[in-house]
């Protein structure tokens, strides 16, 4: 990036929910550690102006600090031009429309003159004042679009005044994501308004659903042509390999709001949590959007739930079990052993017990249970009497008999209460 100067246009492209967002978001960070001039436009956010060249000047006017007060009238002064212009520029693709739609309103019914004469005749003086007020406004989009380039110098001088660079990186996202109409409108505003050198493009893309759009609102192209062709210059593709999936899911889940961890045990806690769901993506085969929906999940959950003890890293176990894993399913390298303490399983444990056996067999086999609890789940024969809500009477409880007697009938099950809840509250994808 840093050794373009000139105008370029570069697409980054991958599917639906393959982390096009995040890169950018990332990435920008990055470039603005550097001291690049960088601008980010939700296309999805943006959608509701209707005009993309206003769009792109208010993205760019907010990089003008505003403690700067004689810089920022210079450039909004200079923007307001450049709107002006840009938008009449730009209305030249609308006016062929409304030729189109002109033409379509005067053409004879059934049994009428179908030459143009027969046209003009029946549509009278209307035709030739629409006419008119056609050619003039084309004429005055020709106007303003050849002083576009000075406006447009003026206010990337006014930009860059200062900085360490004279580039300006655009970010533009969520094209698949808003108003076909507006995303075609937004990319023909880039190419016809925005074209000059210092402004570089790049557009995070499915590239797919755009070509599909344009399709449908162009027709078909010449066979191996493409819409997109006309706008980029360079194209790369996004993939994520499981070290960049890792790091992203790190990144993602190191905001989860965890008030109360189950134990003292950091096993119970946050880092905990963030590096089983950093191993747990790779594997699952998902897409980063639908990561990154199971993290809401599991923050919501610790939001709706604050006040309650939390196994931060058994929430997220459930919930991508909930999408990618079936149950009781071995993922390669990764485990979480004490998932499987649920209450069946406790229950079929308990119901080993020796019954009319001598004294000694009872101690033997209480003394193996409390190894095999040690040795397999340390982190709950950890958990003391009120974390395991055994009822505090003055008995000496052994350790399995705390786990598997009082923790296990509701540990599991009100993890997944939580996780259920918060998919009521979710709106469905």
């Amino acid at each position: 990036m840093t050794s373009i100067d000139d105008h370029r246009t570069i697409s980054i492209e991958a599917g639906y929910g393959r982390g096009k967002t995040f890169f950018r978001e990332r990435w920008a960070q990055e470039l603005e550690a550097v001291c690049e001039c960088v601008v980010q436009i939700d296309a999805r956010l943006s959608d509701h102006s209707g005009d993309p060249v206003v769009t792109f000047l208010g993205a760019l006017l907010g990089l003008v600090p505003e403690k700067e007060t004689k810089k920022r009238d210079a450039a909004f002064s200079v923007g307001k031009k450049v709107a002006i212009a840009g938008a009449k520029a730009v209305a030249r693709a609308a006016l062929r429309e409304g030729v189109d739609e002109l033409a379509g309103a005067m053409a004879p019914q059934d049994g009428e003159a179908s030459s143009l004469q027969g046209i003009a005749k029946a549509a009278g003086q209307d035709l030739s004042k629409a006419a008119g007020d056609l050619i003039a406004t084309q004429l005055s989009a020709e106007k303003a679009r050849m002083e576009l380039g000075d406006q447009l110098k003026n206010l990337h001088a006014q930009i860059t005044e200062g900085r360490e660079t004279d580039r300006i990186i655009i970010l533009i996202d969520e094209l698949d994501r808003c108003h076909p109409d507006y995303a075609i409108a937004l990319l023909e505003a880039m190419k016809l308004v925005f074209d000059q050198d210092g402004f570089v493009f790049v557009l995070m893309v499915n590239r797919e659903y755009l070509e599909n759009i344009a399709s449908h609102r162009f027709g078909g192209t010449v066979k191996g042509e493409f819409y997109l062709d006309k706008f980029v210059d360079l194209r790369l593709k996004l993939e994520a390999d499981d070290v960049a999936i890792a790091e992203a899911v790190e990144l993602l889940a190191s905001d989860l709001p965890l008030e109360i961890p189950f134990g003292e045990n950091p096993v119970f806690g946050l880092k905990a949590a963030i590096d089983l769901a950093s191993k747990l993506a790779p594997a699952s085969g998902l897409s980063m959007r639908q990561i990154k929906r199971i993290l809401e999940r599991v923050e919501l959950a610790c939001r709706l739930y604050k006040d309650r003890p939390i196994d931060a890293p058994l929430l997220i176990w459930l919930a991508f079990q909930e999408v990618a894993f079936s149950k009781g399913e071995k993922i390669k390298g990764v485990s979480l052993v004490r998932a499987k303490v649920t209450p069946e399983y406790a229950e079929k444990l308990l119901s080993t017990r020796p019954s009319g056996r001598s004294m000694q067999d009872e101690e033997t086999w209480v003394g193996r249970k409390n190894h095999d609890l040690v040795s397999e789940f340390p982190e709950l024969a950890s958990l003391n009497i009120k974390e395991c809500r055994a009822p505090e009477d003055g008995q000496n409880y052994y350790p399995y008999y705390l786990v598997f007697n009082f923790l296990a009938p509701h540990y599991i099950p009100e993890h997944q209460a939580m996780l259920e809840a918060v998919h009521k509250l979710q709106v469905a994808d």
